[in-house]
Parts: C-alpha cells; sequence; structure tokens
C-alpha cells in the first residue's frame, strides 16, 4: 500500500549554521543575543502563520521586538543577511534527497510540512524542492502551523491520503504529539549535531527516534 510521508524541513531535511548567523546578526545590529532570540521567539507565530506581507514586514517586525529603531536601512540589512542565509548557511542532509527519491520510486508520496516565515521560500526554490516532493505546505502560506491539526490534514489532502496511511517526521515532539493525535504515525528525528532555535527534544513522548531519514526506507 502507497504511503504519504509527512516531513519536515529544518533539522531533519537541512542542517543550518544558526550560531553563525545569530552571531553575525547581533554582532551587526549592535545587540545581545539573548535579546535576538526573544525578538525571534516573539515574533515566530504570526511569522509562521502569514500575518506579514512579505519577508520586509516579517523583518520589521523582529527589528522592532528586538528594541532597534523603526529604520527602513536596519531592515534592508537584516533582509539582506536572511537572504545571504538562505544562500549559503543551510544545506541539505546527505541522505534528504536520496531518500525522498527512494520513497517515490517506490511508489510512496513525499510531501514536505514546515513551520517558516517568508525566507523559507526562498530556500524551497534554491534547492528545487517542489520538484522532488509531491506538495510543499509552508505554514506561513497556509496560515496554521504545526502542531495545528490543519497543517497535518493539508499536507494529507495535497496527496489524497488518509491517517492510517501517512508517517509523519519532526524533530520537535510537540508536533509529532500533533500528528498522533490525528491517528498518523511519528518518527522524532534526532540527528548528531542538529542545532534547532526551539531545542533537541527532551524527551520522546512514545514517538519512535530516528537519526537519519533513510530510516524511512525501513516500513517496519
Amino acid at each position: 500500500m502507497a504511503r504519504a510521508y509527512l516531513i519536515d524541513l529544518y533539522d531533519t531535511l537541512v542542517r543550518s549554521d544558526w550560531d553563525r548567523w545569530r552571531a553575525e546578526l547581533s554582532t551587526g545590529a549592535g545587540i545581545s543575543l539573548e535579546t535576538l532570540d526573544r525578538a525571534f521567539h516573539d515574533t515566530r507565530a504570526p511569522r509562521n502563520t502569514g500575518e506579514y506581507r512579505d519577508i520586509h514586514d516579517s523583518t520589521r517586525a523582529i527589528v522592532l521586538a528586538a528594541g532597534l529603531p523603526d529604520d527602513p536601512e536596519i531592515v534592508r540589512w537584516w533582509v539582506a543577511m536572511d537572504e545571504q542565509f538562505m544562500e549559503d548557511g543551510v544545506e541539505l542532509y546527505e541522505d534528504s534527497l536520496p531518500t525522498v527519491r527512494a520513497l517515490r520510486e517506490r511508489g510512496d508520496r513525499a510531501v514536505l510540512v514546515s513551520n517558516c516565515g517568508h525566507d523559507t521560500r526562498l530556500l524551497v526554490e534554491r534547492l528545487d524542492l517542489e520538484r522532488e516532493f509531491d506538495a510543499v505546505i509552508l505554514s506561513f502560506e497556509l496560515g496554521y502551523r504545526k502542531p495545528d491539526a490543519a497543517i497535518y490534514e493539508a499536507a494529507m489532502l495535497a496527496v489524497e491520503a488518509r491517517p492510517d496511511q501517512s508517517l509523519f517526521v519532526d524533530d520537535q515532539v510537540a508536533y509529532c504529539d500533533g500528528a498522533r493525535a490525528l491517528a498518523i504515525d511519528t518518527r522524532l528525528m534526532i540527528r548528531d549535531g542538529a542545532n534547532p532555535p526551539e531545542g533537541i527534544a527532551p524527551f520522546t513522548n512514545g514517538h519512535r527516534v530516528i537519526g537519519a531519514l533513510d530510516a524511512l526506507l525501513d516500513r517496519a
């Protein structure tokens, strides 16, 4: 039976040099890392659900949340830093595309499901992920983010799959919990060296753990 694999992006499919970027933003903007992290945290929900019109508006929200002046030059600099980070600060794990391709070649379907903002669309286009997946679901475009049921339902609908035909992979326990609440099978991804802004899962909450994406090729 064909299966639908709903696969997270950051720290599941791709790794990022998050600490380097944080340091460069902190130094360039003249703010502490703590202030920067708080600004990202305080704006994450609206950025992830598309409340801002574009990357400039969402960046302006971060700038203001960090207590910086409402200065178009600061926003333009920050956007340029973000765009550059999406160009050279994020890369695919070695097993990501080979696994997705193998899943699709055997007749299964693959859906990218990411909590993200406007900048992630740049990454999706650079890596040509629309071609690699049967569907791409980005939270800021949908208006819902994990663990809201609507984002899992949208992913399944995109490939006409039922929960009992689906498997969800993510590095965050809460997002796996959201999938399990819909009777979707789950895998908690904990990769060596991953450094997600939301932190490494401190417990599994009963989700089966995998350390690499190619573990999905085992149907067990």
